[in-house]
């Protein structure tokens, strides 16, 4: 076969790219297929290849991409999760791994012959024997023996929420402050929520532990309060929620530090509910009686642990004083992270004009079945039959209609003779219910509309009676209501109702 000439070479990648820009733009209005985490960052280049000049997702790592569909064995379409972010073209992990090494090696012949032509100044320099050529170990990048780090993570569709704090999880304090921000985002995003309780350990669903088979024995043999298979159920129960694209809230019993998550692959959003204070954590944990008060230095000590983590570790601190202002910060996040997963173009315009249209009458009168057709042709002659059958009505019943009237009116007066007569008491009586009734109209006309507002704002308001509490019991509740109003401590944990 002859080889290409350029002409038709360059007419090739005309339509190649023609065709690749319908591919993504088809692409948009696409389902998530899956996610993925990057562990590198990438910057578009022209030498690149990209099968659209200037349509490359531009990514950092810890980035996370929704990715649409595959285009070729080097490039993938999707769009990073930003509220901005546009749908473009993803290397795949295999063409990615060549881009960034072709870059390193270039990197380091450049770098080299900077090093020579330095060299070479250096060498005519009366004071060449004072250079020094520049280091390179920080041009490499440092991994641990063996390690092998993959360019992508492939994570859930929709990160889970895991709250964490102020101290242990199964203890009064953190479950009412905790269960006070489930109840209040599952009223806020009703019908985009999902909460589910996770009671298997999912800080074991490390990607090291799930592919080594040695550790998975190990594992399996000790104490734990789930094996391996419980939770890689649970693991994947949790990317079959995130595929519906909902925001999904976890309840994990085990997770009280953001190490025990941070090597898994569900990349959850990690929420820390902060008491900047022991003291008033201290007290918290008194008022809650005994039961709570012989944990009390398990839970400092994991409050404590948990406020020595840097800010980088949470995606939110909510370290408000008050609970609105807390569920407002969490909401905030929560519906920025809802933009940045559903973008604008969710549908495409002409799939919804096809929906407008099939929602619409048809233009065409369209062929009416023959049962159809029998049963209405049927309805209008039972309609007709009962007509006819009223029009031949024979007159004689209604001639005989006003002689029963004359009979029943005779009965009536024969009856009103019979029956005894109490004029005396009738008018008695009626004008004993006359007199109420002007009585009660003078009493509406005397009210003024003054009058009645003074009536209704002396109604006592019903209130419930308060329990009368033991001394210590209630000289440890006015501790705590004092300390309460110097701090002003969050109302989720004034109540016990939480």
């Amino acid at each position: 076969m002859p080889p290409k000439k350029k002409g038709e070479r360059h007419d090739l990648d005309v339509v190649e790219e023609r065709n690749a820009q319908v591919q993504l733009e088809t692409a948009k209005y696409k389902p998530v297929a899956f996610a993925v985490r990057c562990n590198f960052s990438y910057m578009p280049a022209d030498d690149d290849n990209v099968p659209v000049p200037g349509q490359a997702v531009t990514f950092e790592a810890r980035d996370f991409l929704h990715v649409k569909e595959k285009f070729n064995n080097d490039w993938w379409i999707g769009r990073p999760v930003k509220e901005d972010g546009v749908v473009g073209f993803i290397p795949s992990p295999v063409n990615l791994e060549t881009i960034l090494i072709r870059r390193e090696v270039q990197a380091r012949k450049a770098a080299k012959a900077l090093a020579n032509k330095a060299a070479a100044q250096a060498a005519q320099d009366m004071n060449s024997k004072k250079y020094t050529p520049p280091s390179q170990a920080n041009q490499q990048v440092k991994k641990k023996p063996g390690e092998q780090v993959a360019m992508y993570d492939v994570v859930p569709t929709m990160r889970p929420v895991v709250l964490m704090g102020p101290s242990l999880k199964g203890l009064d304090v953190t479950d009412m402050m905790q269960k006070a921000l489930f109840d209040f985002l599952k009223h806020r995003f009703e019908g985009r929520i999902t909460i589910t309780r996770v009671t298997a350990d999912i800080s074991l669903a490390k990607r090291s532990i799930l592919n080594n088979p040695g550790k998975k024995a190990l594992i399996d043999r000790s104490n734990t309060r789930s094996n391996l298979a419980q939770i890689q159920g649970e693991v994947e129960r949790i990317f079959e929620l995130a595929r519906s694209l909902q925001l999904v809230l976890l309840d994990a019993d085990t997770i009280n530090h953001p190490l025990q998550v941070a090597k898994t692959t569900l990349a959850p959003i990690l929420v820390y509910v902060k008491i900047s204070s022991p003291k008033v954590l201290t007290r918290l944990i008194k008022t809650r009686g005994k039961s709570q008060t012989k944990h009390l230095n398990v839970q400092l000590v994991a409050a404590d642990k948990l406020a020595q983590c840097p800010p980088e570790m949470f995606d939110v601190i909510l370290d408000e004083n008050q609970l609105s202002d807390a569920c407002e910060h969490i909401a905030d996040y929560l519906e920025s992270y809802w933009r940045a997963t559903h973008p604008p173009e969710m549908e495409p315009a002409n799939a919804m004009v096809a929906q407008l249209a099939e929602n619409t009458l048809p233009t065409k009168p369209t062929a009416i079945p023959d049962e159809q057709k029998s049963k209405k042709s049927a309805a209008p002659k039972r309609k007709g039959s009962r007509e006819n059958h009223l029009e031949q009505v024979p007159p004689s019943d209604s001639a005989q209609e006003p002689r029963a009237e004359e009979g029943q009116r005779e009965e009536e007066e024969r009856l009103l003779r019979t029956e005894p007569k109490r004029p005396q008491h009738t008018r008695h009586h009626h004008h004993h219910h006359h007199r109420r009734m002007e009585h009660h109209r003078h009493t509406q006309h005397s009210q003024t509309p003054g009058a009645m507002d003074m009536q209704s704002s002396r109604e006592p308001t019903q209130r419930l009676p308060y329990r009368h509490l033991p001394k210590e019991i209630q000289e440890e509740v006015d501790d705590v209501e004092e300390y309460e109003e110097e701090f002003h401590l969050l109302p989720c944990a004034q109540h016990s109702s939480f």
